[in-house]
C-alpha cells in the first residue's frame, strides 16, 4: 500500500536489550507490513546487547540495506535510547514498539488508518494481546489480560471492537510536534518512563486515541521468578516517576501501595491485639476468595493445578507490586525527584 505524500510517514523505534529470542520475529513482521516501505522507516535502538540481538540485526541491514539504522546506547537504559531514536526519526509520526513484541502485516497501515481518522489527535495506538510461553507463561499470561490483575487498563483487558479517548495508550504512535512541545524522556528515570511523559502531555491538553482495529501481541515473562522481578520493578518506578511530576498515577497504580500498606498495618497490629488477627484471617480469606473467583476459567481450561497456580501468582503480583512501591520511599531517585520538586515549587 502506497500512501500520498500528505498523508504521514512513520518511524517504528525499537529499543532493546539482549533480545535474540523475539527480536527476529518482531523484525520480520516489519520487513513484511502492507505498507509501502517507502512511508516508514526503522530505528533499532541498542542497550549494549551481550547476546545475539546485533548480530540478528546486522544480518536484515545486509540483507536489506537501506531499510533500517542501528544506534549503540551506551546508557542502556530505555528513556537515552528512545531519545537517540526520536532525535534520529524523520517520519511525521513517531511510533514505539518493545522487542518483546509481535505484531500482525497490517499494523503499521492501521495505524495510518486511525492517524487519518483522528488527524487532531496527539496520539494513538491499540490494544496488547498477552502471550506466555511453557506451563507459568500460560498462568502469567492469564493474569496480565484480567482486570483483578492489571485493573482498568483498558489496552491489556478489551475484548470487543471499540475505539475511543483514553488517558494512555501502549505502542503510542506521537505526531512529532509532541516532543518539540513536550521535550524528551525523563533518561533519570529507568522504565516507566512513558507515564511520566504522558502526564506532561495531558498537562498541555494533550489526548490519547485508542482503537482495538490495532493489535499486537506481548510476550509476558516465561517464569514466577520474572513475574516478581517485573512488578518490583514496576512498582518501584511508578512512584518514583510520579515524584518527577505529580499526578502521573492513575488509582491502578497506586492501589498496589494502598493494599500493601493496609496488610502491613494489620499485620502488625494482629500481633499485639487478638481481635485483628480475626480481621487478618477475613482479610486474607476474602483476597482468596477474589482471586479464586478471578480464576476460575483457569480450571474448566487447565485443571486444579493451574488453578492453584494462578490464584498463587496473582497473589505474587500484587505482593510485589506493592512492595515495589513501597520500597520506592527508600532509594535515592525518589527523594532526588521529590525535592527537585520542592526546590522548583519554592
Amino acid at each position: 500500500m502506497l500512501i500520498e505524500d500528505s498523508k504521514p510517514m512513520i518511524t517504528v523505534i525499537i529499543v532493546a536489550r539482549n533480545e535474540e529470542n523475539y527480536i527476529e520475529g518482531l523484525l520480520k513482521s516489519l520487513y513484511n507490513q502492507t505498507l509501502d516501505e517507502d512511508n516508514y522507516e526503522i530505528i533499532f535502538v541498542d542497550g549494549m546487547s551481550e547476546d545475539n540481538t546485533v548480530n540478528i540485526v546486522n544480518r536484515f541491514i545486509h540483507s536489506y540495506p537501506n531499510r533500517m539504522k542501528l544506534l549503540k546506547n551506551n546508557k542502556k537504559t530505555l528513556p537515552p535510547g528512545w531519545n537517540m531514536g526520536i532525535k534520529a526519526a524523520k517520519g511525521n509520526y513517531i511510533l514505539r514498539i518493545d522487542g518483546h513484541t509481535l505484531i500482525t502485516e497490517d499494523f503499521l497501515e492501521q495505524y495510518i488508518n486511525l492517524i487519518q481518522k483522528q488527524p487532531n489527535v496527539d496520539c494513538v495506538g491499540g490494544i496488547i494481546e498477552s502471550k506466555g510461553l511453557g506451563f507459568q507463561g500460560k498462568i502469567n499470561e492469564f493474569i496480565y489480560s484480567h482486570p483483578f490483575g492489571v485493573g482498568n487498563s483498558k489496552f491489556r483487558t478489551t475484548k470487543k471492537v471499540w475505539e475511543g479517548f483514553v488517558d494512555t495508550v501502549p505502542y503510542g504512535a506521537y505526531k512529532r510536534s509532541v516532543f518539540e512541545k513536550v521535550g524528551y524522556f525523563n533518561e533519570k528515570l529507568r522504565r516507566n518512563e512513558d507515564i511520566e511523559f504522558h502526564k506532561r502531555m495531558k498537562n498541555l491538553g494533550m489526548e490519547f486515541y485508542m482503537s482495538t482495529s490495532i493489535k499486537s501481541t506481548y510476550y509476558v515473562r516465561s517464569t514466577l521468578k520474572g513475574l516478581i522481578q517485573k512488578s518490583l520493578g514496576d512498582g518501584t518506578w511508578t512512584m518514583i516517576a510520579d515524584q518527577s511530576v505529580p499526578g502521573s498515577l492513575r488509582a491502578r497504580h497506586k492501589a498496589p501501595l494502598y493494599a500493601f500498606l493496609l496488610g502491613l498495618l494489620i499485620l502488625i497490629l494482629a500481633i499485639f491485639f487478638v481481635p485483628m488477627r480475626w480481621i487478618l484471617t477475613i482479610v486474607g480469606l476474602a483476597y482468596l476468595g477474589a482471586a479464586a473467583w478471578a480464576s476460575k476459567t483457569v480450571i474448566r481450561q487447565s485443571g486444579f493445578v493451574s488453578y492453584l497456580y494462578t490464584i498463587g501468582t496473582f497473589f505474587c503480583l500484587h505482593f510485589f507490586r506493592g512492595l515495589g512501591c513501597f520500597k520506592a520511599y527508600f532509594t535515592r531517585e525518589f527523594w532526588y525527584f521529590r525535592n527537585k520538586r520542592k526546590r522548583y515549587a519554592k
